[in-house]
This record gives structure tokens, sequence and C-alpha cells, in this order.
């Protein structure tokens, strides 16, 4: 039967072409450039600021908090990556081709300081109203301006409502888990 989609062996060697290119293209172009040290450096050093001003009593929840964080915003950035929304010029590795240092590192921290440090509703929108306004207005734009981030179909008023949906969500999910713990443990 003649097929005229690829086969899934068509596929995996297709992947497996792309994966040695991207391997090829990180050694010769991302490794040891300014751009790679600034990844190097967003991927650690907001973790050790965290850890010295991240409330001990509540770190339980506060990781938790940032686990969600994480794994929407990686979730989200991979989707838009595969459909070509946007792409990354630079990363650490060449394996997991999303940006490893903002989806594990910058934005967990970011929302777990302001989950932590405003916790009427109130003030926790208007913090992270703030905060999507910098990284969609600000720091987006530094981003492609060193040559990190490349928009192809994607504008940065568009992060802007993901970014305040993310907190919305999360912060309901903790809230909702946390008053499930406390029911259960008066019991």
């Amino acid at each position: 039967m003649n097929q005229s989609y690829p086969s899934f062996e068509e596929i995996i060697e297709a992947q497996k072409k792309l994966v040695s290119m991207q391997q090829q293209e990180w050694l010769n172009h991302d490794l040891y450039t300014p751009q790679f040290w600034l990844l190097i450096f967003l991927m650690i050093v907001p973790w050790f600021i965290w850890w010295r001003i991240v409330r001990k009593s509540r770190l339980c929840e506060i990781l938790l908090y940032g686990m969600f964080v994480l794994t929407i915003v990686t979730t989200l950035d991979e989707f838009g990556c595969q459909l070509i929304l946007w792409e990354y010029a630079y990363d650490v590795e060449p394996l997991f081709p999303r940006l490893i240092p903002i989806n594990f590192t910058v934005l967990p921290v970011a929302y777990m300081l302001i989950y932590q440090y405003f916790e009427t509703w109130r003030s926790y929108l208007i913090a992270n109203l703030i905060m999507a306004t910098l990284f969609s207005f600000v720091a987006e734009p530094i981003l492609v301006w060193i040559g990190i981030y490349k928009l192809y179909h994607w504008e940065y008023v568009y992060s802007l409502p993901i970014y305040v949906v993310i907190a919305v969500l999360v912060k309901w999910l903790i809230q909702a888990i946390m008053r499930v713990q406390r029911e259960n443990c008066v019991k």
C-alpha cells in the first residue's frame, strides 16, 4: 500500500538527523558565547537568592507552587516551539531545545517570590500583573535583542495574559490543595 505520509521509521530518522544538527549547532554556535554564560548565570543564581529569602516554614507549599509553574511554562514553551511560534537560538545544552534557565529557574523563582510575599488575592494579582508586564515588554524584548529568543508567529502582548493566567491558576490550585490538607489534618 502506497503511503502519502511519512512512516514512523522515517520520522525517527529525521529526528536523529535533527538531534545531530542541534548538537553540532550548539557546539559551534552556542557553547561559551556571552549568551551561553548569561543563561548559565540565570539558571543558577536565582535559586541561591530564592533559597536565602524563601520562608522555610512554607517551603513545601512554595516549592509545590513553583513545580506547578515550572510544569506549565515548560509545557506551554514546548507547544510554542513545536508550532514555530518562537524558538531559541542559544541554550545551555543541545538536547532539550527549550529555554531551561527561564522555564526551570527565572519564571518559577519569580512566581514563587510573588506567591510568598503577596498573600491576598488583590496584592497577588497586582504583583503578577506588574511581573507579567515586565516579562512581556522588557525581558522578552531584551532576549530578542541579544539574540537568544526568536519570534516567528508571536507578539510580546500575547505573553501578558498567559503569565497572569498561570499565576491565577496555580494560586487557586495550591489554595485548593492546602485546604484539603488542612481539612484532613484536623480529622
